[in-house]
């Protein structure tokens, strides 16, 4: 089935966002920073070690399933099952997986998997389609240019029949204010319904998704560290029914992981103190390669051929990248 996404974004919209996106990463780097300096080490260790799957009505579903986990942070989800003895075979990505793997080099962490670097708009560049029998994303479709591009993404990696579960603080870029990676609102308007909005703009997954998939909606409560009134958490699960096909992705790409770290390091010293002390070199001052992806416009990545993306996509999935 073809499906589209209902934002109408250009080159233009998705060069801003990128840009945004961008200036964003300090704040959030220096945020988990902050949060992992001041966690005791012992919960450190805690954290990062592997833990029970905490979604066990999945495993009800999918037996010994092969689960993904789409923005993890810098402590990805567990694999030890906690009912049935289950064989969970776990992989995790995130956008910001070398600057977590900065962290954990820096306070001592060794997490209990690696974490892949990927973006969710681009998540097949990563991960072959119809490969996993779960995906999740907690928190994290708020942060993208295209919700409705992620969700597709995600959709395709997941087998037929699979489920796509997504658990999201109602509301948070109002929260927010917009700002920093907060761009998009989460909502429920019923058992079937997850709505997407922000101002000007509100859509229906359940309307855009059709006869692809089926839709199942709960509303729940989430206490954070950081709050003490309990949040609303919209927990969506997204059957997937049938195999989804999309226009052309858009946006930033596999090439951009090595553009990212370059403009964190330049805008954030604590990140570039951080990056020698864990790494003891800079890397942009060793390679070659890397300053000129570094250096390149944003502007003038969609001139990138198609067959050179696909190239450098086959090869880095040879060498595990």
């Amino acid at each position: 089935m073809f499906v589209t996404s209902p934002l109408k974004l250009n080159e233009d919209d998705v060069r801003l966002f990128s840009e945004k996106y961008i200036m964003s990463l300090e704040s959030e780097y220096i945020g988990w920073y902050n949060i992992i300096k001041n966690t005791p080490s012992e919960s450190r260790i805690k954290y990062a070690s592997d833990k029970p799957f905490n979604s066990s009505d999945l495993l009800a579903l999918y037996p010994n399933p092969k689960v993904l986990e789409v923005g993890c942070g810098p402590y990805p989800a567990g694999s030890i099952p906690n009912e049935g003895g289950h064989n969970i075979s776990l992989s995790c990505c995130d956008a910001l997986a070398v600057p977590y793997s900065i962290l954990h080099s820096l306070f001592g962490i060794t997490p209990h998997i690696k974490i892949d670097f990927s973006f969710v708009e681009r998540l097949t560049d990563r991960y072959e389609e119809n490969s996993f029998d779960i995906v999740r994303m907690s928190n994290a479709l708020d942060h993208s240019y295209d919700p409705f591009t992620g969700i597709f993404e995600m959709l395709k990696v997941t087998r037929k029949g699979g489920t796509l579960r997504l658990s999201h603080y109602e509301n948070e870029a109002q929260r927010e204010l917009e700002y920093g990676m907060h761009q998009w609102n989460i909502t429920s308007a019923g058992s079937d319904s997850m709505l997407i909005w922000r101002k000007g703009f509100r859509a229906e997954i359940r309307d855009v998704l059709g006869a692809s998939a089926r839709v199942t909606t709960k509303i729940l409560t989430g206490k954070r560290p950081t709050r003490e009134e309990p949040d609303s958490v919209i927990q969506t699960d997204i059957l997937k029914l049938d195999d989804i096909q999309t226009p052309a992705k858009r946006g930033m790409n596999i090439l951009d992981e090595s553009f990212l770290n370059f403009c964190l390091m330049k805008s954030s010293p604590r990140f570039a103190s951080a990056f020698r002390k864990a790494r003891g070199y800079d890397p942009f001052r060793k390679s070659i390669f890397r300053r000129l992806i570094a250096y390149a416009p944003m502007s003038l990545r969609k001139y990138v051929p198609s067959w050179l993306e696909r190239f450098v996509r086959n090869t880095a999935r040879k060498i595990g990248y």
